[in-house]
């Protein structure tokens, strides 16, 4: 169990985990909340030669948690290998979390009003890609909704829905067109006042796969690297059995229940990435109403077309942002995206708990467990 401090701070960002929990040995490991720091285990009478697992605990960032699991040749290596790959995540955390005032991202967000900040190369290219998802998504996906989710975090506050008045407002403040960056100087700048940056949707896919790349130079023969529910993999588990992911039931009941065990589909994973985006967890409350914490930054309004949206594809920082894109775009248009991109697979669940509507792209089979 954790200790009473460590409790409440699980209690304080447990909300923000995404509904994948990663199963391993046919047992669900998303049981407890432990903040633990890096160790490697080993079976007490391991063999010569077998595999070591490296296993860093759940550990806060970007504002949420963050778990990496590998396999290596010897307990050193393991150990060397998730160092890297936390130095890596320390400075993703630094540069694009919106949870600390001193990323590269809260300052973009204070000055580029003013005048064009200039950002590192990796925030650069990573609002680069984000941009390219907006044009390819007509809008669904567009990380300069950070006015739109304040907003609506204080109609929950207030206790009542956002007006007519307050959402025709914001609106001038949204739309990726209005973001201007110039690849000359890698600079950020904003055209309207009171515009800001919100990177949820994509900096944690990013993260993964920064994290991933630190271990695979190390001496790793597989790995699993898992924030706030966005997943990527190399190898095997245990040097002989594909990563095994569950998606969460959103039927089940409990999912007000931060520690629901109950994974209805899984699939089966190697040498790709994950990423679940739904709204049966994350919501928010009005006037005893929930809303979706997903937004369409074309209205301005929640997105209830899709329930729950679970993308496979290479890289996650790709999963991450069509799992939201599609969750606003809907089924029709959402898979009809999906299906034009290579490699690219899609899971959507929606209707009622009697009568469940499950979608699939023409791919999604050969990946799920049945």
């Amino acid at each position: 169990m954790a200790s009473a401090p460590c409790s409440n701070i699980i209690e304080k960002y447990v909300k923000r985990l995404s509904n994948l929990t990663v199963m391993g040995l046919g047992l669900i490991l998303l049981i407890g909340m432990v903040l633990v720091p890096p160790a490697c285990e080993k079976p007490p009478a391991a063999d010569a030669g077998e595999l070591v697992k490296g296993d860093s605990g759940f550990k806060l960032l970007m504002g949420t948690f963050a778990r990496i699991q590998l396999w290596c040749d010897s307990e050193p290596a393991a150990a060397k290998a998730l160092q890297r790959a936390f130095d890596v995540l320390d400075e993703v955390d630094r540069q694009m979390s919106t949870y600390r005032q001193d990323s590269e991202l809260s300052l973009v967000n204070r000055r580029a009003a003013q005048e064009p900040v200039k950002v590192s190369p990796a925030v650069y290219n990573l609002l680069v890609k984000a941009r390219q998802y907006s044009q390819m998504t007509d809008g669904a996906f567009d990380i300069t909704i950070a006015p739109l989710v304040r907003l609506w975090k204080q109609a929950a506050q207030r206790g009542r829905p956002p007006g007519e008045e307050e959402l025709s407002e914001v609106r001038k403040k949204i739309g990726y067109r209005k973001l201007i960056l110039s690849p000359e100087d890698h600079t950020v700048f904003f055209t309207v006042e009171g515009m800001e940056l919100n990177v949820d949707a994509i900096a944690k896919g990013y993260a993964v796969d920064r994290a991933l790349a630190a271990v695979r130079r190390e001496q790793v023969k597989a790995a699993l690297v898992d924030i706030g529910g966005e997943i990527a993999c190399f190898g095997k588990e245990q040097g002989d059995k594909n990563w095994i992911v569950g998606i969460q039931d959103l039927f089940a009941g409990d999912n007000d229940n931060p520690f629901s065990q109950h994974a209805r589909w899984k699939v089966a994973l190697e040498d790709c990435a994950v990423a679940t985006s739904g709204n049966y967890r994350q919501y928010v409350q009005i006037a005893g109403r929930k809303y979706s914490h997903i937004l369409d930054p074309r209205t301005a309004r929640p997105a209830d077309k899709l329930p729950s949206v679970t993308i496979i594809a290479p890289r996650t920082e790709d999963a991450d942002a069509l799992a939201t894109a599609v969750s606003v775009m809907g089924p029709e248009k959402g898979l009809a995206l999906i299906e034009s991109l290579s490699h690219t697979e899609a899971f959507l669940v929606t209707g009622t708990q009697d009568h469940p509507i499950i979608l699939r792209s023409s791919g999604f089979d050969k990946f799920e467990v049945k």
